[in-house]
């Protein structure tokens, strides 16, 4: 399937675009990496790219000097402002002007350059918060449920505004809608951490400290987790089979924060002491995925347990932190 056929993955320093790169190249596709920065915690990954550019997504003549070289088939865009719920509490504005630039940029030159398929990655955060709020009736999002429209925060707005735009395009662009994916590479500590590698962190130095692992809010937030290597899978089949609109890309499984942090604890072999801090922000409250388009279309269901998952990331993260 992937001889001849030449793939651009934008953010491909980042952590679900370093896998990518990485699972392409293992099927035979040709593929070129582009992102503002190749960090080293991923270069195992990003290193296999068949060539590599150092470029700013958001100028629109950088990515003309890319395309005028490359001869491009298919282009993969998950290059983004984003972080967790800490980043984008404190910042709405520029990252919503910098995603926003983005993706009107890769709308654009795809278009100019007749690029045959787009693969879009969506967020979650699309859908409506007011419905996330009860924990004893959580919300299991299915992609008829997007509207009425009520994003969470000014990041699922400008996702969601992506999303409309690429069932309009001219081209043969495709929606994967993500929900928490994790998994080996991603940052742990910072401003733009994500809760899965966050937590697993803060668990293993308490393994070495003896102190409490600190939780943001009461720990009863629902939240489904999909590991790496299933998110991958999932996304090459929205690429190169049928495609029938946005879908999800997620677990079905809902756990809580808390069970998350209780399964670490398990994992690490470490006494279950916490620490809540209810002042921090902890997003909506009972997030959960339908993957029954997904399965109906794609037929596939997640390999990994949320067991499994964490353990990759526990090992992934004692290694990367000697």
């Amino acid at each position: 399937m992937g001889r001849n056929v030449n793939v651009l993955i934008t953010g491909a320093g980042g952590f679900i675009g370093s896998h990518m790169a990485s699972f392409l190249k293992s099927k035979g596709y040709t593929v070129i990496g582009l992102d503002i920065n190749f960090p080293e915690i991923r270069h195992e990954r990003w290193l296999v790219c068949d060539k590599k550019y150092r470029t700013d997504v958001r100028n629109f003549e950088d990515l003309e000097f890319v395309f005028e070289l490359e001869n491009i088939d298919w282009v993969l865009h998950f290059a983004s402002d984003m972080g967790g719920v800490g980043y984008f509490s404190t910042h709405d504005y520029y990252p919503y002007l910098n995603n926003m630039q983005m993706d009107i940029n890769i709308l654009k030159i795809c278009e100019q350059y007749k690029i045959k398929r787009l693969f879009y990655s969506s967020s979650a955060c699309i859908y409506p918060i007011h419905k996330q709020q009860d924990t004893s009736n959580p919300f299991i999002a299915s992609e008829d449920e997007i509207y009425p429209a009520n994003s969470d925060q000014m990041y699922g707005w400008e996702k969601l505004m992506m999303t409309r735009l690429c069932e309009r395009s001219p081209i043969d662009a495709r929606v994967g809608i993500f929900h928490t994916i994790y998994g080996p590479g991603q940052e742990w500590e910072g401003e733009r951490a994500k809760f899965p590698p966050s937590i697993a962190r803060k668990v293993i130095e308490s393994k070495k400290t003896g102190k409490p692992i600190q939780i943001w809010g009461d720990g009863s937030q629902l939240r489904t987790f999909c590991y790496i290597d299933d998110a991958v899978e999932k996304i090459y089949r929205i690429l190169t089979m049928p495609y029938y609109g946005p879908v999800n890309v997620a677990s079905s499984e809902l756990v809580s924060v808390m069970d998350t942090a209780e399964l670490l604890c398990e994992i690490v072999d470490v006494p279950k002491k916490f620490i809540h801090e209810n002042s921090k922000p902890s997003g909506v409250l009972a997030r959960g995925a339908n993957n029954t388009k997904f399965e109906k279309i794609y037929k596939y269901k997640n390999k990994y347990s949320l067991r499994e998952g964490f353990t990759q990331v526990v090992d992934w993260l004692k290694k990367s932190n000697k």
